[in-house]
Order: C-alpha cells, then sequence, then structure tokens
C-alpha cells in the first residue's frame, strides 16, 4: 500500500537541503542511521534506493541444456534480457562452441568459459550497464542508418539491422535494470519499450518481406521517411520537441495514400509510435496545457 506526505524542506549547511523520513518507511527497507542509500534524479522526480539494493543484485543460477539448440539459444537470449550474469550450459565442448557462436547474432558482449574435459560450461556476460540516454542516441542513429540502406538496397542490410537487433535486445535488459534500481520511471519505461518494440515491428517488415524499389513506390517512401521522423521523435528526451515532430507526422500521414500493404503496415506502426510520443506528452503538465487544453 502506498502512502503520501507533505513534508517540510530543511536547510543543511549552506549547499544542502534535507527532507525527514518517517521512520516506520526506513523501518520497511532496512534502513539505519549511518546506512548509505542512492539517489537517482530523473528530471522529474527524486527516488531514494537503499545501497544494498542497488548495487547488490540477487544470484540467479540459470542452467540449460543443448538440446533442442535453437530452444538453447532463446533460453541464452531471454537470460540476458532478464539480466542474468552468468548461465551454466549442459553440452559437449563443440557444441558449447556452436551456441557461442550463434548466440554472437544477438549479443555481442560475453565469454564462453568452456571445458574440454567437461560437459557444463559457463557463459558469462560482460556488459557494462549504458545510461538510458546514450543508448537512445545509438539505437536512433543505428535506426536511420538501417533505413537509408533499405532505401538504397544496400548489400549491408542485413549486418546493420542484426546490430540493431543486438542494440534492441540490449535496451531490453538495461531499461528492466533501470526500473529494478529505481533510476526511471516505469511509465516511461514502459512506454519506452512500446516504442522500440513497434519500431523493431517496423524494421522486420522492411527487412523481411521482399518489396518493390522504393523509387518507383513514392508514397512508400514517402511513409518511410515519415517513420524515420517518429523513431528520431520517440528517442529524444525532449518532450516539446518531440511532440512538434510527430504532429507534423500525423499530419503528413493522413495525406499518404498507401497501395500495397507493406506500405499499409508501416503507417499503421508509425502513426502507433507517434501516439506513444503523445502520451508522453500527456504526462507532462506543462506540455499537456500547452497541446492539448485551450487557451482560455
Amino acid at each position: 500500500m502506498s502512502e503520501r506526505l507533505v513534508k517540510k524542506v530543511n536547510v543543511v549547511g549552506k549547499g544542502s537541503l534535507s527532507i525527514i523520513v518517517p521512520k516506520r518507511w526506513a523501518d520497511a527497507l532496512g534502513i539505519k542511521p549511518g546506512d548509505r542509500v542512492s539517489l537517482y534524479f530523473d528530471g522529474s522526480k527524486i527516488t531514494v534506493v537503499p545501497s544494498s539494493s542497488s548495487e547488490q543484485s540477487e544470484e540467479v543460477n540459470v542452467l540449460i541444456e543443448y538440446e533442442p539448440r535453437d530452444l538453447a539459444i532463446r533460453k541464452l537470449v531471454a537470460s540476458y534480457v532478464e539480466g542474468v550474469t552468468r548461465v551454466k550450459i549442459k553440452s559437449s565442448y563443440e557444441q558449447s562452441l556452436e551456441l557461442s557462436e550463434s548466440l554472437k547474432d544477438y549479443v555481442t558482449s560475453f565469454v564462453l568459459m568452456a571445458n574440454p574435459d567437461s560437459n557444463i560450461h559457463e557463459l558469462v556476460f560482460s556488459d557494462v550497464k549504458t545510461d538510458l540516454l546514450s543508448l537512445l542516441k545509438t539505437i536512433e542513429a543505428t535506426s536511420s542508418k538501417l533505413i537509408d540502406c533499405i532505401e538504397e538496397k544496400d548489400p549491408s542490410t542485413p549486418a546493420t539491422y542484426r546490430e540493431f537487433y543486438r542494440k534492441y535486445l540490449y535496451f531490453l535488459r538495461t531499461i528492466k535494470q533501470s526500473v529494478a534500481d529505481g533510476s526511471i520511471d516505469p511509465y516511461e519505461a514502459l512506454d519506452l519499450a512500446v516504442s522500440i518494440e513497434y519500431i523493431k515491428e517496423l524494421f522486420d517488415i522492411l527487412v523481411g518481406v521482399e518489396q518493390p524499389k522504393l523509387s518507383e513506390d513514392v508514397e512508400l517512401s514517402r511513409v518511410l521517411e515519415l517513420s524515420r521522423a517518429a523513431i528520431s521523435a520517440t528517442l529524444v528526451q525532449d518532450v516539446e520537441t518531440a511532440v512538434n515532430s510527430v504532429i507534423k507526422v500525423l499530419g503528413l500521414l493522413g495525406e499518404a495514400e498507401c497501395r500495397n500493404e507493406i506500405c499499409r503496415n508501416i503507417k499503421y506502426l508509425t502513426s502507433r509510435i507517434s501516439e506513444v510520443v503523445l502520451g508522453r506528452c500527456v504526462r507532462n503538465k506543462a506540455c499537456r496545457c500547452k497541446y492539448f487544453f485551450p487557451k482560455v
């Protein structure tokens, strides 16, 4: 059950402020005098997390078997996304090497500690948590590059898509860890996760379906450019800039008349991506008043 209290902010020294926390709240979190806590600031609120909770994650032991091979890969990917660091693999030495090679299509930062004299091997995901803003910028850049490759029929399109997909999985891993340690608002995390999922679906369509040359389909090319703008708006942190962008995107998107299924699907996903941006705006009070309420 959540509680709410209004407390007075006190001055401590020349450059600090303090707030008194009710003892029953501290007791519930196991915080005692002299303990250290982690503070997180996301631009709109401050979150306080016991250091023991944020710095010492629970050790999760995962054991997977090689057979069937495709299921083993899915289990490894699922473990990675869920933030697991170490996974035991029950297989022959040769099979563990094969799994390691296949996993490179999904994850780049891992170390396989395989023992030729054993049928139990260990895989360690060795990536270091990146701040979310930097990660979103790299996803935006990779997404833009992938659209360029698709438009130009570039032979490197499959490799660029794999790079995007690896960042997509890393994003899911990072966003879950950020929610767990309290460094991101859960609503913001959900919006970003949904947006990234829509973006992935869009690229799945573009990369996986045979399509006519974009230069020969004016509307498809136009919708694809609008998708690029919607993706950039989704991943930018400035809500007002994002809203201005998607309002233009939705206006132009309504004028586009798609003649094939690919174009219609891209148009649909671009609309959904834009709507998530508007949802973020609704949660922002200043943005809400500016864009959704008439001036009196």
